[in-house]
């Protein structure tokens, strides 16, 4: 997930540009450069609606960033603003003082490892000394009393030839990669890992659970990246850029414990391995973590270099990799340690045509049963067999081992269709019950007795939980909450969904001026399927609406999740474009987690991708117009990344039914992509290469089919995008030239989506005043 975070003080900078000589640098054949060394181009909307728009983007966000103390009173609470601790009871506020941080920087804020409670006042994390002129001294305990809000540090002695993995509740025990015995003694130089990119191109996805950074630490959060002693914490973890590090060789793994020297062994991992996911009992006295593997280790390549038809990662995403021939499958390993004697056990993946690949989630208090999620592989129609590549898989299902790995419960069920993009994150609260989340239309939080069998969703209302911490002893959980028309708080609510109480508010303003509504939707389509979705609106709006401006937005991907959650991005404009008056309709198709994994796989059965997705999304607007909602004359669409492609194939394929298109950050072509972008994406999605399918991939990529668009097409694009903006320049141009009203945006700097605030507001006024245009 890219998270994007605004530090700006919104309103200021819109009063500045009000008054800032302003001069737009158009170039031939209506395209407009948006360059920052550049005086910006002049406001398109009245000053009122500029100013609208910041204040919509200047939502802050709180978030739980710890577990519950164990007495079920209080949680650490970031927001852009502050660090606190936060009163389960009444939601008082106990700031902490962030100087004490400009020298000792908490490991979680970097994204690795987490806070843990060491009693019920205090609270612990690994952090950087960035003081330290060492690496023996460069890594202390620091410790923040609830109450006094007093913190402490105390230095942490680990072997300097290690690199951290994970790191135990007690922050005592670590998990660690041990260098190869030919080069035991080093500073950790000694690593090498390879950067794989295993996530498919989107913007704004959700992927991980958000963290915020407040302002007054950012900089020195920043300095803390660069840090040389990070190269010891990144080497096997999720990096920001989409990748996860392989590792280069065969390593060792070891626990280490502070102030000890030796390492125990417990196992060595292949060559070309990756990190899945680990989990500490709360006792750290378990440990359970989960690798699979990959090939292709002799030549590896850049990220965009294309398909090669001969690497593994080929063969599998086309389906042509037996399973028996698979690192995926073959060198997935769960290894299950007692820290406190280093016995291992490992858990596989059992016998079978097409067993699921097994992934560490969560121990039961006092680690007696390990939650585990299980990913089954992809099966496409026209596929030899089962793709495993972890982001095509089709399903999941949890599951309860014991400690002697005997399978004692499963939950298969649609809300694990699409696993990767489904976001599956769960918690044993007890030795029976699992609360979890996943992606639908909503992302709801959902209790889970494995003995009883009850599964419901926890509270009702439409929206997004994110950052969920149980409260064990009160049978509440803590979380922040948020939808398309509710900016983020943070909440807490019983295990039987009653209670729901809200213990912050630093938002209600902006959800009072944003006023809006959103209202569940349900299309059935030709083929008989049923697609749910939510319209959103202004507030005074009538619902069923009548004749009115519609636009449909698509995500990026493809697969990506469509949930219910805050976002006034340019590429996801839930309450953008309803705030400026606009009606947005959010439905997922073919393709999207959330209903079944035979419609998630659908997007790539024999030919349909290109054609499935864009006729569902074409039907419902048809249903759209045939209930007197809106008309062709004003029914728009825009999406980034693949909702652009989606967006762009969408007027191509039909070219009477939308009036207006915003395409972002677009995939034109499906043959560059083949051979210069993602090693897996194009392969997966298409089947064959374009040598045996060229017209196929013609008409599945929209810059060979300019000529058949009508709609009024305004484009973003970034000239730093790993999607070559020459490719969309030349979409535009063919535009242009046949006479179709086509404008263009050129953000330069800018990559797979706007980063910088400014060209967020301008590309805002953009895009309304677009739609306000060519929606009549």
């Amino acid at each position: 997930m890219r998270s994007h975070r605004w530090v700006l003080a919104l309103v200021i900078l819109v009063l500045i540009a009000a008054v800032v000589p302003a001069h737009a640098r158009p170039l031939p054949n209506n395209i407009i450069v948006v360059d920052p060394n550049e005086d910006p181009p002049p406001n398109l909307l009245t000053g009122e609606e500029v100013e609208r728009i910041a204040l919509l983007k200047h939502a802050a966000l709180p978030l739980p960033m710890s577990p519950v103390s164990p007495n079920d009173e209080s949680v650490l609470l970031m927001s852009d603003d502050e660090i606190a601790f936060l009163d389960l009871a009444d939601g008082a506020i106990r700031s902490v003082d962030p100087a004490y941080f400009d020298r000792y920087i908490p490991l979680p804020l970097l994204g690795f490892s987490k806070f843990s409670w060491m009693n019920n006042d205090t609270l612990g994390a690994l952090a950087l000394d960035m003081g330290a002129n060492s690496f023996d001294d460069a890594l202390v305990r620091l410790y923040i009393h609830r109450q006094s809000t007093a913190m402490w540090s105390e230095p942490v002695r680990i072997r300097s030839d290690v690199e951290l993995i994970s790191v135990a509740p007690d922050l005592r025990q670590m998990l660690v990669l041990l260098p190869p015995e030919d080069q035991a003694g080093g500073n950790g130089d000694q690593f090498r890992s390879l950067r794989v990119r295993v996530t498919l191109p989107t913007v704004g996805g959700a992927s991980h659970e958000p963290r915020v950074v407040p302002n007054r630490l950012q900089a020195a959060v920043a300095r803390a990246r660069s840090h040389p002693f990070m190269q010891r914490i990144w080497g096997w973890q999720e990096g920001e850029d989409e990748t996860v590090a392989a590792t280069a060789r065969q390593y060792d793994i070891a626990l280490v414990r502070d102030g000890d020297p030796q390492a125990r062994y417990l196992t060595s991992v292949p060559a070309i391995s990756v990190l899945f996911g680990d989990a500490w009992s709360d006792n750290s006295r378990s440990l359970a973590v989960s690798i699979f593997g990959l090939a292709d280790t002799e030549d590896p390549r850049p990220s965009f270099d294309g398909a090669r038809l001969s690497d593994e990662v080929y063969r599998d995403a086309t389906g042509n990799l037996p399973p028996a021939l698979n690192s995926i499958l073959q060198n997935n390993n769960t290894y299950i340690v007692d820290t406190a004697s280093a016995t291992t056990q490992i858990l596989r993946p059992e016998a079978g045509a097409a067993p699921p690949i097994l992934n560490a989630m969560a121990w039961s208090p006092g680690g007696e049963h390990l939650l585990v999620s299980a990913w089954y592989p992809g099966r496409v129609r026209g596929r030899t067999h089962p793709i495993y590549f972890p982001q095509f898989s089709e399903r999941a299902a949890l599951r309860v081992y014991n400690r002697e790995l005997r399978l004692l419960n499963q939950l298969d069920h649609n809300l694990f269709s699409g696993p990767a993009f489904a976001n599956i994150a769960g918690e044993m609260v007890s030795p029976d019950e699992v609360i979890f989340r996943a992606s639908g239309i909503n992302r709801h939080a959902y209790y889970w007795n494995r003995v009883s069998g009850e599964l419901r969703a926890i509270g009702q209302q439409a929206g997004s939980y994110y950052n969920v911490f149980a409260a064990k002893r009160t049978r509440q959980i803590v979380y922040a909450f948020n939808s398309f028309t509710t900016p983020t708080d943070v909440y807490r609510i019983g295990w039987d969904g009653r209670g729901a109480t809200r213990l912050t508010w630093l938002n209600e303003e902006l959800r009072e001026m944003a006023n809006l509504r959103e209202d569940a939707v349900s299309f059935r389509l030709p083929n008989g399927a049923t697609r749910q979705g939510v319209l959103i609106q202004p507030a005074t709006a009538p619902f069923p609406p009548r004749d009115t401006r519609i636009i449909v937005w698509q995500q990026g991907g493809p697969g990506g999740s469509m949930h219910n959650e805050w976002s006034t991005y340019v590429e996801q404009p839930y309450a953008l474009l309803p705030g400026m008056g606009f009606a947005l309709l959010v439905t997922p198709v073919a393709g999207r987690p959330g209903y079944t994994p035979a419609a998630f796989n659908s997007l790539v059965d024999g030919t349909n991708f290109g054609a499935i997705d864009i006729d569902e999304q074409a039907a419902i607007a048809r249903e759209m117009i045939r209930r007197g909602w809106t008309s062709p004359a004003k029914l728009g669409i825009t999406g980034c990344s693949y909702g652009g492609y989606f967006t762009l194939q969408s007027v191509i394929r039909h070219p009477d039914l939308y009036a207006a298109a915003n395409p972002q950050c677009a995939l034109v072509d499906v043959i560059s992509e083949w051979t210069r972008g993602y090693s897996a994406l194009a392969p997966y999605m298409m089947g064959l290469p374009p040598y045996a399918i060229t017209e196929e991939y013609r008409r599945d990529s929209p810059v060979y089919n300019a000529n058949r668009i009508r709609a009024a097409v305004l484009t973003f694009h970034g000239t730093q995008d790993f999607l070559p903006i020459v490719l969309n320049e030349n979409l535009h141009l063919q535009l242009n030239n046949l006479g179709v009203p086509a404008r263009m945006v050129r953000f330069v700097q800018e990559g797979h989506g706007l980063m910088d605030m400014d060209n967020q507001i301008y590309a805002a006024q953009e895009q309304v005043r677009w739609f306000r245009l060519h929606l009549r």
